[in-house]
């Protein structure tokens, strides 16, 4: 009876210190919340523009002085086409994407090639609470990385290239 108790207990420890090794603890991927919005030259944007590639979803507001820094490393980064810039201001006056595209291309001294989204509903879907917030997504339409703030363009470029 003995035997058997320690037989028990050894197999209980044993299998107990190898749970994690003989299962893949994956972290499950989120999807990228559907969306279907115009950019600030009436440009339809949706999901399935962006399938098979990846791209980045970056959100800020027209009035963030401190994100511009982001903003520039991003287009530095991102190809043409895998950057959508999308505001998560609510507030009217703060909704005119021509104005701040305008503005980003002037102090950036650059043409930014990148549709800018009036988007506060996309960024509430995401909890999208901090500036500058950017959404690394995959080919798949899985966000693989997130980050929130003021990133340095290397720490951008190691995400970016994770995806391609």
């Amino acid at each position: 009876m003995n035997i058997k108790k320690c037989i028990l207990c050894s197999l209980i420890v044993i299998s107990a210190s190898l749970s994690g090794c003989l299962s893949e603890d994956e972290e499950e991927l989120e999807k990228f919340p559907s969306f279907n919005l115009s950019d600030e030259q009436g440009n339809s944007h949706k999901n399935s523009n962006y399938n098979g590639q990846p791209f980045v979803a970056y959100f800020s507001a027209s009035w963030c002085s401190h994100c511009k820094p982001v903003l520039q490393a991003l287009d530095d980064t991102v190809p043409t086409g895998q950057l959508i810039v999308f505001n998560k201001e609510p507030r009217e006056e703060y909704s005119d994407m021509n104005e701040w595209k305008d503005r980003m291309e002037e102090e950036l001294e650059r043409n930014l090639s990148h549709p800018f989204i009036h988007a506060p509903p996309l960024s509430q879907s995401l909890n999208v609470t901090g500036i500058p917030t950017m959404f690394f997504v995959n080919s798949e339409g899985f966000i693989e990385n997130s980050m929130s703030g003021v990133k340095d363009k290397e720490m951008i470029q190691d995400y970016w290239n994770e995806l391609s």
